[in-house]
């Protein structure tokens, strides 16, 4: 081994940093056989994975795919996935078919493609497993009312129970599955599958939440009482999660100890892949990114969980588009967000691989979405089960071999304009525990994001964590404190030294009202101290926009105005844009990046690439010129751009560079 592959490897166990392997320009993920044959016909239709379950060829399709579909993989340039291997059934059954499995992984190592073994976080199937583990009804999770906790919430599937993630038999268990995936098996790492927790309500729960308690200082100040022994485990109204303020102590001490549970389960099986191969991958789909009422209802705080990762598998209902309802899906704040937790993500967004026609025509819009916004491009379809001759579409596969042809070779060429570092010069102030608990503040965060995101701003998230010391991420240049009426003290303290020492601030409605426990000041704590300062913008209004909801499937309506307000208070501080564009509908977003030669890549995506745009400018600089290229359109070629900044007409991407 290279002296620099070991130092590679030290600096893996050391940080969990494995960039070598997962560079989203060279990396491409797709889905296969994920399931094992026992599932599918377990839940006989037609399920994720894209077959039905109870369709006679199930067997045959998966001795296929065993064989033959890697070599396809190579053909289309896709090179990661992750593969069946550990259900929840119990190893005694899912070993039966471990051979093939094996077999699977040789033949995707012979073709260039890096397996991850499928390890299903929160389901036992007690059908089965009871004959190998007797004790089974002590590892699951159990309900308010008693009952066990079903995998898909209250009125899910009645044979798969979700575990209790504080049964430390349950988590040796998987522990032992990861360590056979990585010897045995061979695989290059682990994915855990629906890595979320149910509320669970058992003797061990209660007894380990009692101990979390009774850990807390002078609890009466927050509590009301100096004996926090008798306390019961909150019962939780899922319908209001979405829209739920955390203001109940009990309530939010027990939100943020189950997160804390979900936290060290996943450390602790990080800890223990890496001890059995250091270089092995640790991915997980824990589902959307930014969904505050995941954290209630699945014990998901992501700033805190992301670190458990090399990366995300991430499942939703955003494919890029617009809606009818003027909204704009997109896995943008996914991705930015990933990006400034230092995380890459694999954002599916296809509807459990069914091939739909309306969005087979934009098949390359998710794929250019992930490669400028620095996720992982993925086709997981083509590679879905078909009871054809072959198992494969063919028709759809020539046709998408040839678009994975042309976007490889596009990123190729592009390293400089995707790969170099993101002007997030603006940069959202992103309190962790208080977005968590405060639904005003969480709403007052989407706002500005679906602002800057119509108004091409080149924004970030400024995370703040309660017990970290707080850093201004470099190149931030503004700011912006969107309503969020819960901060800190600390918090408070840290935004009125950066602006007395000059930095831009932007502050909108009564920020600072509440504190950390999202409890109400008696007088607002942060806004006077702002008073007088020239380069600091306060405006009493915050930015809502009504029923937005980020849930699996993210709606933000338009907002008012465009949020005019918003980007004047920008430009009262100062702050300019790195170019000025006219002509440019909201639906169409950008991302800039500053390349090594010094000149500025902006990356324009159209979300309705039916709809080419017409007539719009750049507005350039005097002495600035500008190229502009089309990679995917009739005419890929990079052409200089008239004096006037004219832009050619584009459909779903547009590449300017502004040197």
């Amino acid at each position: 081994m290279a002296v620099t592959r070991l130092a590679a490897v030290a600096c893996a166990m050391a940080t969990g940093c494995l960039a070598w392997e997962i560079d989203p320009l060279t990396t491409r993920w797709t889905f296969g056989a994920h399931e094992p044959y026992t599932m599918y016909r377990r839940v006989g239709r037609h399920c994720t994975g894209g077959i039905d379950g109870n369709a006679q060829w199930v067997k045959p399709w998966l001795d296929w795919f065993d064989e033959h579909s890697p070599e396809l993989m190579e053909e289309l340039g896709l090179n990661f996935l992750h593969s069946r291997f550990y259900k929840g059934m119990g190893w005694e059954v899912e070993k039966k078919d471990f051979p093939n499995v094996q077999k699977f992984v040789r033949n995707c190592h012979a073709h260039g493609v890096k397996a991850l073994a499928y390890v299903q976080f929160s389901t036992l199937y007690p059908e089965v497993m009871r004959h190998e583990n007797p004790d089974i009804d002590s590892w699951a999770s159990i309900d308010y009312m008693g009952r066990k906790n079903l995998y898909g919430g209250y009125n899910g599937q009645y044979f798969r129970w979700a575990p209790c993630i504080t049964c430390r038999e349950w988590e040796e268990y998987i522990k032992r599955m990861c360590t056979i995936a990585l010897t045995d098996g061979g695989f290059d790492g682990i994915m855990f599958d629906n890595v979320f927790d149910y509320p669970c309500y058992c003797e061990r729960c209660l007894k380990e939440f009692r101990a979390y308690l009774a850990k807390i200082e002078n609890p009466e100040k927050r509590f009301g009482f100096d004996d926090l022994s008798f306390m019961l485990l909150p019962r939780l109204e899922m319908s209001r999660l979405p829209k739920m303020d955390f203001k109940d102590p009990v309530l939010q001490t027990w939100t943020l100890w189950r997160c804390g549970v979900m936290n060290g389960v996943m450390q602790r099986f990080r800890a223990h892949i890496k001890s059995v191969k250091p270089d092995a991958i640790v991915s997980g789909n824990p589902s959307p990114y930014r969904s505050r009422a995941r954290f209630a209802q699945h014990a998901q705080n992501m700033a805190e969980l992301c670190h458990a990762f090399d990366f995300i598998i991430m499942q939703n209902a955003n494919f890029p588009e617009v809606r009818a309802d003027g909204s704009i899906a997109n896995r943008v704040r996914d991705l930015k967000y990933a990006q400034d937790m230092g995380q890459r993500i694999v954002a599916l967004c296809d509807t459990d691989t069914k091939i739909i026609p309306e969005r087979e025509a934009k098949f390359m819009l998710p794929l250019v979405e992930d490669v400028v916004y620095g996720g992982i491009p993925t086709d997981r379809t083509i590679i879905a089960p078909s009871p054809e001759p072959g198992f494969v579409n063919r028709e759809a596969y020539e046709r998408r071999k040839k678009l994975h042809v042309r976007f490889n070779s596009f990123v190729a060429s592009h390293r400089d304009a995707l790969g170099s570092p993101t002007d997030h010069s603006v940069r959202i102030f992103y309190p962790e525990r208080e977005v968590l608990f405060s639904e005003p503040t969480h709403q007052g965060v989407a706002a500005a994001e679906e602002i800057f995101l119509r108004n091409r701003v080149p924004y970030g998230y400024f995370v703040a964590y309660p017990d970290k010391a707080i850093e201004v991420p470099s190149g931030t240049e503004v700011i912006v404190v969107p309503g969020l009426v819960s901060l800190s003290d600390a918090q408070i303290d840290f935004l009125v030294d950066w602006a007395k020492k000059g930095g831009r601030l932007v502050v909108t409605g009564d920020a600072g009202r509440y504190d950390d426990w999202n409890a109400q000041r008696r007088v607002n704590g942060f806004l006077p101290r702002l008073a007088g300062l020239a380069n600091v913008s306060v405006r009493k209004q915050s930015d809502m926009i009504a029923n937005a909801n980020l849930n699996w499937r993210y709606v933000v309506p338009p907002p008012k105005d465009g949020g005019k307000a918003l980007m004047a208070d920008l430009a009262a501080v100062g702050w300019k844009a790195p170019v000025r564009f006219e002509g440019l509908p909201p639906h169409i977003f950008a991302e800039y990046r500053r390349m090594p030669s010094g000149s500025l890549a902006v990356h324009l995506v159209n979300y309705d690439p039916a709809h080419p745009v017409k007539g719009a400018r750049i507005m350039l600089q005097s002495g600035r010129s500008a190229t502009a290229e089309e990679p995917f359109g009739a005419d890929p070629s990079a052409r200089p751009l008239p004096g006037d900044g004219t832009l050619p007409p584009f459909a779903e991407y547009l590449l300017v560079v502004v040197k």
